[in-house]
């Protein structure tokens, strides 16, 4: 018995595996859930990234400033935030510092983030660790967040082949 096995490498030419930098306008989502005794709200979420990313994985880094605006809270929430995520073939984990404030009241949360993305995006789930004034709530503990990057600059790195001796 004979058996026929026809097999293709990755073709190189097709897809660039280069590497590159870039300066980003965030957009994105956040659908903020909790107990099933309490509401659900919704936010705007932007912000300014820079990145760097490429290779033949795909993977990467961003770090940046932003804000969350609560859409529909009781008082006008706002939570400037800053943060980095790195992702690697569609999997993205990173961690945030916000604070959110309605201008009477404030708090400090710490949310670390798993989902999946890359560097034109990501959806990620984002619980909060409340680590001052546990009693203001002007949002719940939890996050499902969908971010979109939009590129205002981008440069191709060139990398040069190391010197053989």
């Amino acid at each position: 018995m004979s058996l026929i096995n026809f097999g293709f490498g990755q073709n190189r030419k097709e897809r660039d595996y280069g590497y590159y930098e870039s300066l980003n306008l965030g957009i994105g989502y956040n659908y903020s859930f909790g107990d099933h005794n309490e509401r659900d709200f919704h936010l705007l979420d932007i912000g300014i990234n820079k990145a760097s990313y490429g290779g033949l994985h795909g993977g990467g880094f961003q770090y940046g400033i932003g804000t969350e605006i609560g859409l529909n809270t009781e008082k006008f929430i706002i939570g400037p935030k800053i943060g980095g995520v790195m992702n690697l073939m569609g999997i993205a984990i990173g961690t945030e510092l916000v604070t959110y404030t309605d201008f009477d009241n404030w708090t400090l949360r710490f949310v670390p983030f798993i989902g999946i993305g890359g560097e034109k995006g990501r959806l990620t789930i984002n619980p909060h660790i409340i680590l001052t004034n546990k009693k203001f709530r002007p949002i719940n503990e939890g996050l499902l967040n969908f971010t979109y990057n939009l590129n205002l600059k981008r440069k191709k790195i060139e990398k040069t082949a190391p010197n053989k001796v």
